[in-house]
């Protein structure tokens, strides 16, 4: 069974879209489909929509988008079918969309409500940049194809014709007339959401003529006010229609039903309608849900030339007046009266025409358009853009997972699914990266007060954690505060003296400098007594960090020192091309090792220590891509000569080589590792093995793997902090080297 999942505006909303969007969604179930749908948001009023609507976006709301293209690819959809109107979507000329088809990594089928043979520049682009994202474009005329051949010279092997839908219709006008008392009537209708551009007043501006001849005439104006017309103009155009109706004399012969109508009753009206009048004032209307079903309801057609219109009303289907031409509509209309065989023809025509347009069939055409792209192979792949276009691309910083793992003692470990999992408790090493990533983040204005808050919580904690017995900083702590050791592993000591050193260097907020300072001095005195390749790296990442803007001699030479027992590791090995690793297995954060050594060889303008770092980087790289796609090596059996675990994935790995090649870039400025930065950072967004996001974006957070069973859907602190991390160091770096 077909998994497919409808983007467009949905009822209780009311407008033509939303009516086709739930009239397709019908039809896909008629066609065994699995079917949901995502809803488009106007923010006029709060709508209270069906089970089948599982998201909704908010029009105007950025990140609304992002998290339903997150949706879409978490939930295995088979496709997307959008529906696309310039105003239905937030941004220039509804640029908004286009973020959201960006992220969508399933077959994209795009449905074209509007058309414009003169699109504004801006308008054209984004059509165009439509075309790119979407497999297919379905136009509702030929009419749409044409344009979008000439004038955006789409090709046609993108493009397909398929037309509007209708219900089929209970062809019973005797008894519809009788049970709605129009018995005895000619009944004259125009159905849709009332606004100006439906010109209902040329319609009642050719009755008298109609009316002198024939008394029995009824004209029936169906449909409530269109929700944005009645937010700005209130009822003012109703007004004047019903002053003209009263002007003319014609009280007995117009009526107007004031109500949202369902489709039970519109069909009921239609198939006791006689003749079907379509008094449009704007020629460019490429289609038309109301001229189909007239068709479908086998009324007789009076419409004006528009688009639509003029294309299908072909082979006596129906009658065409000029627009705004009441004379010449009151002349056809008595003509039709006084024929019955004539009416009667012209409905023949356009019901033959439109029953083959009933929603189950016009539903497979499209299914048949989505098995054809899958039975093509058809894979989306995830674009790694570059420079000014990724930057635009990339999400907003979202701070919820972040604060949902805090409380007042610390950040909690783990999680289950997002909620914090207390079982586990805290340790050294999050709080540590919690206070770099907040440090980073102190230039975002919009999170000041709570950026603020944080600092207070992860300083506490990495200042309760300093033992004065022992002199080293514990790790772990339960729940219940409890410590659970009186000294924590090299590796906690490193990165609490990685982050401290960021921050001294950092922080902004006077009111911290002084705390930050005491505890970056208790971490320099046990930096000397670091022995783990690992642990020394990130402790020399604290101490480049700091010495960028400090000049302290004390801390250059300590610096040196353990820059020189860090190479020491690599003294054997690092000439060995197939095997330049210290050690027989390469395990966890292996980048940071490199990204030390390049960075201490800058700050010491020791081009060794940088070259030896890059060697590493390259050999990582080549280790941990396949056909351009970052495989971070598995924590299931790691790197050794004999193969590499693919399994499972970490986002600190990813975290780690971003930080490590943006380094390397930073210093050669050759776009060679940027390139290599922007494929790791896919990763996270998708460009996997799984092709499955491992961030969130609803929740801020990050998934906490990725496992030969799928993405691990804990999102605990370090894989969170891994992933906010990497996104605010790529927003960085693509921002500084945009005023470069």
């Amino acid at each position: 069974m077909r998994r497919v999942v409808l983007i467009g505006n949905f009822p209780p909303r009311k407008c033509g879209i939303a009516t086709f969007t739930r009239d397709l969604y019908q039809g896909l179930l008629q066609n065994k489909v699995d079917v949901a749908v995502i809803a488009m948001n106007d923010g006029l009023e709060h709508y209270s929509y069906p089970d089948v609507v599982v998201f909704e976006i908010n029009q105007n709301h950025l990140a609304s988008y992002l998290d339903a293209a997150y949706y879409v690819n978490q939930h295995q959809f088979d496709a997307v079918i959008l529906q696309h109107e310039f105003g239905i979507f937030g941004g220039k000329d509804g640029s908004h969309i286009l973020q959201l088809l960006k992220r969508i990594k399933v077959p994209i089928i795009t449905t074209l409500h509007t058309i414009l043979d003169n699109p504004t520049d801006s308008q054209k682009e984004i059509i165009l940049e439509l075309t790119e994202l979407s497999d297919l474009l379905v136009s509702m005329s030929e009419k749409g194809i044409q344009f979008l051949n000439k004038i955006y010279d789409i090709p046609i092997s993108k493009l397909q014709l398929i037309h509007h839908g209708l219900h089929e219709i209970e062809l019973n006008g005797l008894k519809q007339k009788k049970r709605l008392k129009l018995n005895n009537h000619i009944v004259l209708m125009t159905f849709g959401l009332l606004s100006r551009n439906k010109s209902i007043e040329v319609v009642i501006d050719a009755l008298p003529q109609v009316v002198k001849k024939y008394d029995n005439v009824k004209y029936l104006v169906l449909g409530a006010t269109h929700p944005h017309v009645l937010k700005h103009d209130g009822e003012e155009y109703r007004y004047m229609l019903r002053s003209k109706v009263n002007e003319l004399g014609l009280q007995g012969h117009v009526e107007f039903i004031n109500r949202y109508i369902s489709n039970d009753e519109l069909f009921e009206y239609l198939s006791a309608c006689d003749i079907y009048v379509i008094p449009y004032s704007n020629e460019k209307q490429i289609t038309s849900g109301t001229l189909i079903y007239a068709m479908g309801a086998k009324n007789a057609i009076v419409s004006t030339p528009f688009w639509h219109a003029k294309e299908i009303l072909v082979d006596n289907r129906g009658k065409l007046f000029d627009f705004n031409n009441s004379e010449q509509l009151s002349q056809i209309l008595v003509e039709l009266i006084e024929n019955p065989a004539k009416r009667k023809l012209l409905a023949e025509n356009a019901f033959n025409f439109a029953r083959n347009l009933y929603w189950p069939k016009i539903a497979r055409k499209y299914l048949q358009l989505i098995d054809k792209i899958l039975e093509e192979g058809a894979v989306r792949e995830i674009a790694i853009k570059t420079g000014e276009d990724l930057l635009s691309d990339l999400p907003s910083v979202k701070l919820d997972q972040l604060i949902r793992l805090t409380d007042e003692t610390g950040i909690i470990q783990h999680a289950r699914f997002c909620i914090p999992n207390r079982q586990h408790g805290y340790c050294l090493d999050d709080n540590a990266r919690a206070l770099r990533l907040i440090v980073m983040l102190q230039n975002y204005s919009q999170h000041t007060h709570e950026l603020h808050r944080l600092i207070d919580i992860y300083l506490s904690f990495i200042d309760y954690a300093y033992n004065p017995a022992t002199k080293r900083f514990r790790n772990f702590m339960s729940y219940d505060r409890r410590w659970l050791e009186d000294v924590g592993s090299e590796d906690s000591q490193g990165r609490t003296t990685w982050a401290l050193g960021y921050s001294v260097s950092h922080l902004k907020k006077a009111i911290y400098s002084h705390h930050v300072s005491y505890l970056f001095e208790k971490a320099l005195e046990i930096v000397p007594h670091l022995n783990y390749p690992r642990s020394i790296a990130y402790a020399i990442l604290g101490l480049t960090e700091y010495l960028k803007v400090k000049n302290d001699q004390n801390v250059f030479s300590l610096m040196k020192s353990k820059v020189d027992q860090l190479s020491s590791f690599f003294s054997e090995s690092i000439n060995n091309p197939h095997w330049p690793w210290y050690e027989n297995i390469v395990t966890y954060a292996n980048a940071r090792i490199p990204q030390a050594l390049i960075a201490s060889g800058r700050i010491l303008n020791d081009k060794s220590l940088i070259q030896m770092g890059v060697k590493l980087i390259d050999w990582l790289v080549d280790k941990q891509f396949q056909n351009s796609v970052f495989v971070p090596i598995g924590n299931m059996g790691w790197l050794t000569p004999d193969g590499i675990s693919q399994f499972d994935q970490q986002p600190i790995e990813a975290h780690g080589m971003l930080d490590a090649c943006l380094e390397a870039e930073d210093y050669f400025n050759n776009q060679k590792y940027e390139a290599i930065a922007l494929s790791v950072f896919a990763w996270f967004t998708g460009r996997n093995f799984s092709k499955q996001n491992i961030c969130d974006y609803s929740t801020g957070g990050c998934f906490d793997g990725l496992s030969n069973k799928g993405v691990n859907l804990n999102q605990g602190a370090e894989s969170t902090l891994s992933w906010m991390m990497s996104l605010v160091k790529l927003t960085n770096y693509l921002e500084n080297k945009k005023k470069r």
